[in-house]
């Protein structure tokens, strides 16, 4: 690894969040806030057929209600259809003066419909003469990935031993957001407004813009704080109903939010995702060959986004011969997407298991067998374009879960433990480099502003996405314009009529993405304090190159008692701003592998986690001893966000292992886990902090501004290290069955139940 130089700005653990006295005090603005006087209000009709088409909606009982002021069907919103693909799909939608009287009225409407038969269960799905979903024409199954590499044949054969590995369907479930989706939007003229919550609101105008086809200075999308997103927040469904809404009422402001029952029938969810993988080792543990193929149900989305479920197994360990085939299953349920992480926890939790059942096979510890198969962190990828990456730190991510957890001396043979309280104690290390952190281009723009007093203002063009990315942009600002920290702060942000497009923050690129469009901001902006600063006493005998900025002054560089603060610099500038955008990942900073600046190269957090598990034989209930989670951030930016995100990172891995999971009703097709009690999600008071561990290191990734990726995806994908804690513990897999490892299912898997 390379060392990483310390910064006067990044990582210092002082530096507070931008807006965290917004948030302490209740003063953070939602999108709901707006307008609370003059506003009306919209709710959903939703369909109870899984599959068919509408043929007649009767509302006129509902318009007859009072305070009832229009109703909108699928004739009137762009992003509805007739055809129906899932319970639960949208149909039509109510405007009322307030909230109650527009769900009341929507449960008036009548829906006619010709009902189609309807293929619920992935599996069936994929069988010959399955009912057709209908979501893919002809079929219900589409190849996505199909790679191989060297000769998977011979690398068997020449295997001391083979082993296949069928694993079952990991978990489903809707994001639950603190904040379900909603919008406020209204018309002036041929103008329309909207606030929404958003993890892009630049897509979120684009996407409303070709969705009603009109002129993108028509629209004005805007945007604050989110509570939360995790991937669902990516679209501008909301803000279309809402505008369309408002159209029909005559362009009074509509407040749409869907209730806690709509949101999480409506939207996006995890994927569930199946796995035959079949592995060539020799006796010591040295893969010869890896024949991975991976099913993801789609549900109705044909392009859910599961093709790099293999992407940790591909590049995470070497072997010669290797072959990855990825199957989307569509099927009639609720439309998969974007989580938090999108491909890595559900592949890793497939893999992850199936190279613990090659590690008993081989009688090798499975964290031994990891380590001994890893790509070396400056090797390139092993496919086209075989490219390095910029920096990975899964070896000390590795050493340090392994280390701080004890599991050198805490490691037995599966089921060969039992604790004093007769519960079974397991352990497990899972890792792997993630699908998402990287840079991603000159999409992303920033704009710095200079204010008269000296002070820096960023425009950032997105949202707060529950994590601070402003202040992230902040940190990069005030580390290159060689300003104290407290002289940078956040101006408009937002605003799609006054910013820059800043990027989604989604796929963990938003630090490294944003954060390099922030860092050319700050070098134009300081270029040109910098010109100004030539022409004042005393540096009108230097140049440019002479001079140096830092603690928000400006400084002869031989010299460093001549200088001037940025205040005096910008007492009679002209107003000033800098303005860039962001850059491709290549190895801007150092050379990998031999590699030469200037390369193009892959870049990706990368991240690592221990579970130490107690299982209860008799009820099945599984405690978590303690959870560590270790994180490559590249260069940690704000010290203080980064440990916030990866502690959440650890309770998200709880949940998906121990509790998250949808419930159908598989006669009809509906998802009846609709609520925080039926989805058995926890909140932060439902765990004991002090045995969840975080560490972030420093992989210094040459990509990245001042080295850093992202992390927000990396830190949540390792819940496969709880179920593979439960084996260590058991001896036994826990089927998932497309939920968590609940009590029950722990039971079963022990033939109590």
């Amino acid at each position: 690894m390379t060392d990483i130089t310390p910064l006067s700005i990044l990582g210092n653990p002082g530096n507070h969040d931008q807006h965290g006295a917004y948030i302490v005090t209740g003063k953070a603005d939602f999108a709901g806030d707006r307008l609370p006087v003059t506003k009306l209000y919209g709710a959903l009709k939703l369909a109870n057929i899984a599959h068919g088409k509408i043929k007649n909606i009767d509302a006129s009982r509902a318009l007859a209600e009072p305070g009832v002021k229009a109703v909108i069907t699928h004739g009137e919103c762009p992003i509805w259809m007739d055809a129906i693909y899932f319970w639960g799909q949208e149909v039509a939608g109510v405007v009322a003066d307030d909230p109650n009287t527009a769900v009341r009225a929507a449960r008036l409407i009548k829906v006619e419909y010709q009902v189609s038969p309807f293929v619920l269960d992935p599996d069936e799905a994929m069988k010959n003469g399955a009912v057709l979903s209908d979501i893919i024409p002809g079929t219900n199954t589409r190849l996505v990935t199909n790679l191989t590499r060297g000769d998977v044949s011979a690398g068997m054969s020449s295997a001391d031993i083979v082993l296949e590995a069928v694993q079952p369907w990991s978990a489903s479930y809707q994001h639950n957001t603190i904040e379900p989706h909603q919008s406020v939007a209204w018309w002036v003229g041929e103008h329309v407004y909207f606030w929404v919550p958003s993890q892009h609101i630049h897509n979120a105008k684009n996407t409303f813009v070709n969705s009603l086809g009109m002129p993108g200075n028509h629209v004005h999308a805007f945007t604050h704080f989110t509570g939360c997103g995790h991937g669902d927040k990516n679209s501008a469904n909301a803000a279309v109903i809402a505008a369309v809404m408002s159209r029909a009422a005559g362009g009074a402001p509509v407040h749409f939010i869907e209730s806690r029952h709509d949101n999480v029938l409506v939207n996006t969810r995890q994927f569930s995702v199946k796995s035959s993988i079949k592995f060539g080792a020799r006796k010591d543990g040295t893969l010869t060959a890896i024949d991975a193929r991976f099913w993801g149900d789609g549900g109705r989305n044909a392009a859910a986004p599961i093709a790099n479920v293999h992407f940790g197994l591909r590049t995470t360990y070497k072997c010669p011969a290797a072959s990855f085939q990825v199957t989307v299953v569509s099927t009639n349920s609720p439309p998969r997407g974007f989580w938090r992480c999108v491909n890595d926890p559900p592949g890793a939790v497939n893999y992850d298991a199936a190279l613990d059942k090659l590690a008993q096979k081989l009688g090798i510890d499975p964290y031994q067998l990891r380590r001994k198969n890893m790509r070396p962190f400056d090797a390139p990828d092993q496919d086209p374009p075989f490219q390095v990456w910029g920096g990975t730190a899964l070896e000390e991510c590795f050493d340090w879960v392994c280390g701080n957890s004890g599991y050198k001396d805490k490691y037995h043979a599966a089921g060969a433990k039992t604790l004093e309280d007769g519960r079974l104690h397991g352990i497990a290390i899972t890792g792997h480099i993630d699908s998402h952190g990287t840079v991603s281009g000159a999409s992303r723009g920033a704009t710095i502003l200079m204010t008269p007093d000296g002070r820096a203002l960023i425009n950032m063009g997105g949202a707060r996405g529950s994590e601070g990315g402003a202040t992230v942009c902040c940190h990069i600002a005030a580390e290159t314009l060689g300003m104290k920290y407290e002289d940078v702060g956040v101006g408009e942000w937002g605003n799609t009529d006054a910013t820059l497009d800043a990027g989604m923050q989604a796929g963990s690129t938003f630090t490294p993405s944003a954060g390099a469009a922030f860092y050319n901001a700050a070098l134009d902006l300081r270029t040109k304090v910098l010109n100004f600063a030539v022409t004042r006493v005393p540096f009108r005998d230097s140049t440019v190159e002479h001079l140096d900025t830092k603690n928000s002054e400006v400084f002869l560089k031989n010299d460093v008692t001549r200088k001037l603060s940025f205040r005096e610099v910008m007492s009679s500038a002209p107003p000033t701003a800098g303005v860039g955008n962001g850059w491709s990942p290549s190895l801007r900073s150092r050379s990998v592998g031999g590699v030469a600046v200037g390369s193009a190269c892959n870049c990706n957090g990368d991240s690592a986690t221990c579970a130490e598990v107690a299982v209860d034989t008799e009820t099945g209930e599984v405690e978590i001893i303690g959870l560590w989670n270790a994180v490559d951030t590249g260069r940690t930016v704000f010290k203080q966000g980064a440990l916030k995100e990866m502690m959440s990172g650890n309770e998200l891995i709880i949940g998906q292992a121990l509790f998250y999971g949808d419930i159908y009703d598989k006669a009809t097709g509906a998802v009846i886990s609709t609520s925080y009690v039926d989805a058995l999600f926890p909140t932060t008071l439902d765990f004991e902090t002090e045995r969840l561990h975080v560490q972030d290191i420093e992989s210094d990734d040459a990509a990245g501004p001042y080295g850093a990726h992202g992390i927000g995806e990396p830190c949540v994908s390792n819940y496969s290290a709880i179920i593979c804690a439960i084996f260590n513990a058991t001896g036994k897999w826990v089927d998932m069955d497309k939920g968590a490892c609940t009590p029950d299912k722990v039971l079963k898997a022990l033939g109590k139940a």
